[in-house]
């Protein structure tokens, strides 16, 4: 008795701490823009607005066209992952509540119905658990990609100048 008590205390603990770790932190998705690309979206701010600092302003419609760049794909990269996320938090309500419906509480007719429903939540929800880190790292990916490109350019276009 005392094991399980303990054993079930632990888990909450874990989590508890586990949740208030990943509540601080941003989902990825949930950053705008500029929040995502601090350092080059006020590059781009200037460079529409003609105020590029003196190595650049030669090259104006080529920064603006490395900003376009950076800055396309960003919505439907946002829209994507945002959706994993909606999909799994959406899963894992759908699996509970028939694993909830299935088993009731101390039923010892339901036993192998409340088995067969766990084990296929479980499923569904580890499904959709990997398509959301799929998305994850998806959008992380392309993010670094971007920022690079976009940066690379503006190397070259600082050193061209």
């Amino acid at each position: 008795m005392y094991r399980k008590t303990l054993s079930a205390a632990a888990a909450t603990l874990a989590a508890t701490v586990g949740f208030a770790a990943t509540a601080g932190a941003a989902l990825p998705g949930s950053l705008t823009f500029d929040q995502t690309y601090p350092v080059a979206s006020p590059l781009c701010a200037k460079a529409n607005a003609g105020a590029l600092p003196k190595r650049l302003e030669a090259n104006q419609a080529k920064v603006i066209a490395a900003c376009t760049t950076l800055q396309d794909p960003f919505g439907g990269l946002q829209a994507t992952v945002t959706q994993a996320e909606q999909t799994f938090q959406n899963t894992l309500a759908v699996e509970k509540a028939k694993v909830q419906a299935v088993c009731p509480p101390a039923s010892a007719a339901g036993r192998p119905a409340c088995h067969a429903a766990r084990v296929q939540a479980r499923l569904a929800d580890d499904t959709a658990r990997l398509t959301q880190r799929e998305a994850i790292q998806t959008y992380r990916d392309a993010v670094r990609t971007n920022r690079l490109t976009f940066w690379n350019t503006i190397a070259s276009l600082r050193s061209s100048s």
